[in-house]
């Protein structure tokens, strides 16, 4: 058995959003920026008046700055409003057969369940955290330092065994 305790806090929730929701909101705003100058030099081309293709350059201007500098501060600023005054955990007993979570807040047990292996869509890992999928848009982070019981390496070895085809590891070999 391997036991792991992740805090819900703002750097898991930061870092799992931004695996999960990160690379669609990168094609997002990068698909939008792409049409907005694109819609600009078809307008300069066309000796529209300045101000509809300076509009254009600076939208897709704007949509690229976001995603390199605003992105990240504005959803760490929403998580940590989000999150205030609801310091809990989540503790995982893995097994053979699935794995067991209870949601802990102080030393209060508030929620408990089994999810069996077989229920596991697929799980991601990464070099900070696991990304357990129950459901397409149902995520579990697992934090690699809040191992408790095991070593990282042994619950990524227990996934591979269990999961097959369905755990993917972007770790580099060592």
């Amino acid at each position: 058995m391997l036991q792991n305790e992740t805090k819900n806090d703002v750097n898991t929730n930061l870092a799992a959003t931004l695996y999960t929701g990160g690379p669609v909101m990168a094609a997002a705003c990068a698909g939008m920026a792409v049409l907005f100058a694109a819609l600009g030099t078809v307008l300069l081309l066309l000796e529209a008046d300045v101000f509809f293709y300076a509009f254009c350059y600076a939208a897709a201007a704007l949509l690229i700055l976001f995603l390199l500098f605003g992105y990240k501060p504005l959803l760490r600023a929403a998580l940590n409003k989000s999150l205030v005054g609801k310091e809990t955990a989540h503790r995982f007993l893995f097994r053979e057969d699935g794995f067991e979570m209870s949601l802990v807040r102080g030393e209060q047990v508030t929620g408990k369940g089994f999810v069996s292996y077989q229920d596991v869509k697929k799980v991601v890992e990464r070099k900070d955290l696991w990304l357990v999928y129950l459901e397409k848009s149902m995520v579990i982070a697992v934090s690699r330092e809040g191992m408790v019981d095991g070593k990282p390496e042994d619950l990524s070895v227990l996934f591979g065994v269990k999961l097959g085809e369905r755990f993917k590891s972007h770790l580099k070999a060592r």
